[in-house]
């Protein structure tokens, strides 16, 4: 089915006159929503309606424009800073962090 789309959409966009370059797109881990692994602290009733949420998080971003509403946990929220105070060292991957018996 998805090769079957992908043909249709070559054929409305195919020009001779262009020179086109081979491509992939790799698809993993697809599966049917009823096969879904569940987490620890998810309910069935919670699973239930997260594809309702899904429908209407698409349902705005179609109306109002891409992006409009976004999930919280998506890449490029807000601006993210790396704290380094409590980092752990890297004694097994850096030199001038080897501790110094005296």
């Amino acid at each position: 089915m998805l090769a079957r789309a992908a043909m249709w959409g070559l054929k409305r966009i195919f020009r001779t006159d262009y020179r086109y370059k081979k491509a992939g797109v790799v698809l993993m881990d697809l599966s049917d929503k009823e096969a879904r692994q569940s987490t620890l602290f998810e309910t069935s009733v919670r699973r239930l309606h997260s594809s309702e949420v899904m429908a209407v998080l698409d349902e705005m971003n179609s109306r109002y424009g891409r992006d409009t509403v976004r999930l919280g946990s998506a890449a490029g929220i807000g601006r993210w800073v790396t704290r380094f105070d409590r980092k752990t060292p890297n004694y097994t991957s850096n030199w001038g962090e080897l501790p110094v018996a005296r």
